[in-house]
């Protein structure tokens, strides 16, 4: 099987053959898997991404975890941020961050008539998981890398959602995610996954 000579050209430009540099290639995967309609402030501003690097305890040893984060994109009150994690076995890879998809029911009562999406919350049900390729707003520990993230569903912060991602040697694994979504003027999340407390 013959590869043309412009795949072969664009596959070394994007993932270099020489890879003896981790931040360079880290550098390369990411604007190779993220174009410039998806991270626009990388676009506009190359800024270099932040390096950490973690000793994690496996089942038999210990393994040290190298992740990049990249700025992504930026809105009126959510930055976005992408992961990149390496590990000797694994190699590098970008990080899909696992979350619940949430189905709010609402209480129908006379102030909310007209927007019903908007009010009291009857219950919160969880139909199912997906994976996201960013984070909103997420705050890295420095010691254990565990990532605390918040996305604000409005600016004055009465609703929206939050979760814990805890880094092991296989990536990051979600255990504790909640939901903020009464719209109400007061911060006053649920709970809908605590696998922190199963941990204890």
């Amino acid at each position: 099987m013959r590869i043309a000579a412009p795949f072969v050209i664009a596959l070394l430009t994007a993932m270099p053959a020489a890879a003896d540099d981790l931040d360079a290639r880290a550098v390369a995967m990411f604007e190779a898997a993220y174009g410039p309609d998806q991270c626009l402030r990388y676009r506009n501003d190359r800024q270099a991404p932040t390096r950490r690097e973690f000793v994690v305890a496996d089942t038999s040893r210990d393994v040290t975890v190298t992740t990049y984060e990249f700025a992504c994109d930026l809105g009126a009150y959510n930055v976005l941020q992408v992961f990149l994690i390496h590990t000797e076995v694994d190699g590098l890879r970008p990080v899909a961050f696992a979350s619940p998809v949430p189905d709010v029911h609402y209480q129908q009562i006379a102030d909310n008539k007209d927007d019903p999406y908007v009010g009291p919350v009857e219950r919160i049900d969880i139909v199912g998981y997906k994976t996201s390729m960013t984070l909103i707003n997420p705050e890295v520990d420095e010691t254990t890398g565990q990532i605390v993230s918040r996305e604000m569903w409005r600016g004055i912060g009465d609703a929206s959602s939050s979760g814990i991602w805890d880094l092991t040697a296989g990536g990051y694994v979600l255990r504790r995610y909640e939901i903020d979504a009464t719209y109400n003027g007061e911060i006053d999340p649920v709970t809908v996954l605590d696998l922190l407390k199963d941990a204890d």
